[in-house]
């Protein structure tokens, strides 16, 4: 597969993915031909690109550490507990066991793919960002978290605070969450408040343990001190709003905004190590400069050399240095491995 931006899709490529909305509704199957429609359609949801087949890209092999159903799945509950928490409608006990069943099965999938590097595309429209970001933080902060050996009931709790992380967000004025433009000094306090306006619905409402309530209390806490809402610093800040902290700027800055576009995997890693001691946790932002790739397989790359192909394969230990098949000629380089490569330098991610 080759993940291609909306504005080079053609008619009759063939997707390779199955596209859901935050429902968990499909919205195209895999294996789909492309036409002018399907197309437009994309396009008008916010979607940046989409994963292709075609026979160039067949060794390319995408990997999906989360099951389609389970994600499908989760997107829907998350939403619904989002929604009827927004009404002052709580969902009750049996959507809260179905949620730690999904999270079980989460973990399940992680801890199975513990040697799969994350494939680090995220496939959401801007419409749906909050449903979508919830997912994907929840689904990152269980993979940093089993590459820091923690417990599998930790792990659960981690994931469990990752869906939950912005729950107090519904109860802020939608007009401030969405705002295209720098808040006023009244808007920022307001939205400085989630953190606890979810922790004490949470904590009314439902019966999470006090380790999920505190990650989602603590989520935007600074190593530093400098976060919010309590400015606690170092380990007074619990570990899983620490990692729940390097997942949420993740997943925000590589997703498309109202007030950006979506930055390049490889840059916001770069802000991440930049902002190590500071705003993140150095031994978490060390987890993710090993083992998380920054260029995903699948997506085109130019090189310093002027040519370009597109990711084959990261490799462990060497995330700025994948396999690449080359446009034109379809030779692969190692950049790892092979001598004559050596020199070469990934220059430019295209998405």
């Amino acid at each position: 597969m080759r993940y291609l931006p909306i504005n080079q899709l053609k008619n009759d490529m063939v997707l390779g993915q199955e596209l859901y909305d935050a429902q968990g509704h499909m919205l195209l199957a895999k294996h789909t031909t492309l036409t002018e429609e399907n197309i437009a359609y994309i396009a008008f949801l916010g979607v940046p690109g989409v994963y292709i087949d075609d026979s160039f890209s067949e060794e390319a092999k995408v990997e999906e550490i989360i099951r389609p159903e389970v994600k499908k799945a989760a997107l829907r509950l998350i939403q619904d507990v989002f929604v009827h928490a927004a009404e002052d409608d709580v969902v009750g006990s049996a959507k809260e066991n179905a949620l730690r069943k999904y999270v079980n099965e989460i973990v399940d999938c992680v801890l199975d793919n513990e040697d799969v590097m994350y494939n680090l595309v995220a496939i959401k429209t801007y419409d749906d960002y909050t449903f979508f970001h919830s997912t994907n933080v929840a689904i990152l902060s269980g993979i940093i978290g089993a590459k820091l050996n923690m417990k599998r009931e930790a792990l659960d709790d981690l994931v469990m605070a990752g869906f939950l992380h912005d729950i107090g967000k519904v109860f802020i004025d939608p007009d401030i969450i969405n705002a295209p433009r720098k808040l006023t000094d009244e808007e920022r306090i307001q939205m400085m408040d989630h953190p606890r306006l979810g922790y004490d619905f949470l904590k009314d409402e439902y019966n999470f343990s006090e380790d999920v309530l505190e990650a989602v209390y603590q989520h935007h806490e600074w190593f530093n001190g400098d976060g919010y809402p309590r400015r606690l610093e170092g380990v007074n800040i619990s570990r899983m709003a620490r990692i729940l902290k390097v997942a949420d700027v993740y997943d925000a800055m590589t997703g498309r905004r109202s007030y950006h576009d979506p930055y390049l995997p490889s840059d916001v890693l770069e802000y991440i190590m930049g902002r190590s001691g500071m705003e993140f946790d150095p031994s978490i932002v060390q987890v993710m400069a090993m083992e998380m790739c920054v260029y995903p397989v699948g997506c085109e790359v130019g090189l310093s050399d002027g040519r370009r192909g597109i990711i084959l394969e990261n490799q462990r230990g060497f995330i700025m240095r994948p396999k690449i098949k080359l446009l034109g000629d379809e030779r692969v380089l190692d950049l790892a491995n092979d001598r004559e490569a050596w020199n070469l330098t990934i220059v430019k991610l295209l998405m």
